[in-house]
């Protein structure tokens, strides 16, 4: 019952959220209808210019969580990177040890001229 009502108070938070946001968007076309051509066209470039800089700052702050991610380490004191090279090369040695069962090898030969 407990996981019901935390659910129905999300999804009652996400409507009056998203409620709210209409409401402003409204508002701010409206504002824009009752401004002179000149405003309105300054007000527009003021906002693209506002995206563009939040844009910039989002775009950063993805780069630094995706290096903080690869910085993290795991238990044994491991890298992201350094436990994906080990297991790449534990499938590798495993691809290998199956195909030698087959009497082949996977290393290239040389040929000789």
């Amino acid at each position: 019952e407990e996981d019901e009502e935390e659910e129905d108070d999300e999804e009652a938070g996400r409507k009056e959220l998203k409620r709210k946001e209409t409401e402003d968007e409204e508002a701010a076309r409206l504002a824009k209808a009752l401004m002179s051509k000149k405003a309105a066209r300054l007000y527009g470039r003021m906002q693209h210019g506002i995206a563009k800089k939040q844009e910039k700052v989002d775009n950063l702050h993805k780069k630094r969580r995706d290096i903080e991610s690869t910085r993290e380490k795991s238990k044994e004191g491991k890298t992201v990177s350094k436990l994906k090279v080990e297991r790449l090369k534990k499938e590798r040695r495993e691809t290998e040890k199956a195909y030698d069962k087959t009497g082949g090898s996977m290393k290239k030969k040389r040929r000789k001229n």
